[in-house]
């Protein structure tokens, strides 16, 4: 078995356990404090998660996506306040040549042409944020236009995926992008 499948492994038993707790009052809170932290890591399934537990406990979808949504944007505010101060040299220092990878060129590209509406396209899509957002921060974007831009998306998608998860999971499968973060979270889609 090779790193990507342990770490999968793992990453899957942990949200077993970790639902286990889902009708908890500090559940909602605890993954919205996952979201924040998925803005520095990129492993955490947020998508999945969100609806695996609003499978579980579909009287609390709103709550769940609420939650999420708002851990979503202040990890964004919080990686592009690092940006901010420290600079892409900081991004180097962490994902090393990320500059010249096809995403970062792509993202940049797109962002030189669109700027703000390409930040909420990528907050209610499944695609990860965090190129953009440090694209966002190096074009000096406010912080205040920047968080209301991804809460807006982040809460139209994540209301989405709880309410289908809590409603009507037969439709899960229709959703575009998330099959992979359910399956990481243990959910199969037929």
């Amino acid at each position: 078995m090779g790193i990507a499948e342990k770490l999968q492994k793992k990453i899957r038993g942990t949200i077993q356990v970790l639902q286990k707790f889902v009708d908890r009052i500090w559940y909602p809170p605890f993954i919205g404090l996952l979201a924040i932290l998925d803005n520095f890591v990129m492993i955490i399934p947020n998508d999945g998660i969100l609806i695996s537990s609003s499978m579980l406990m579909p009287r609390r979808w709103f709550t769940l996506a609420l939650c999420v949504a708002i851990g979503s944007t202040l990890g964004s505010v919080l990686l592009a306040t690092f940006v901010e101060t420290r600079g892409l040299e900081w991004i180097l220092e962490i994902y090393p040549r990320v500059n010249e990878t096809m995403s970062w060129v792509w993202t940049k590209n797109f962002f030189e042409k669109y700027g703000m509406i390409l930040v909420f396209a990528v907050a209610v899509t499944p695609f990860i944020q965090q190129p953009v957002i440090i694209m966002a921060s190096l074009a000096e974007t406010p912080l205040i236009l920047l968080a209301s831009i991804i809460f807006l998306g982040r809460i139209i998608k994540f209301l989405i995926m709880a309410y289908v998860g809590s409603h009507a999971p037969q439709y899960l499968n229709k959703l575009w992008g998330i099959k992979n973060e359910l399956n990481e979270t243990g959910v199969d889609i037929k």
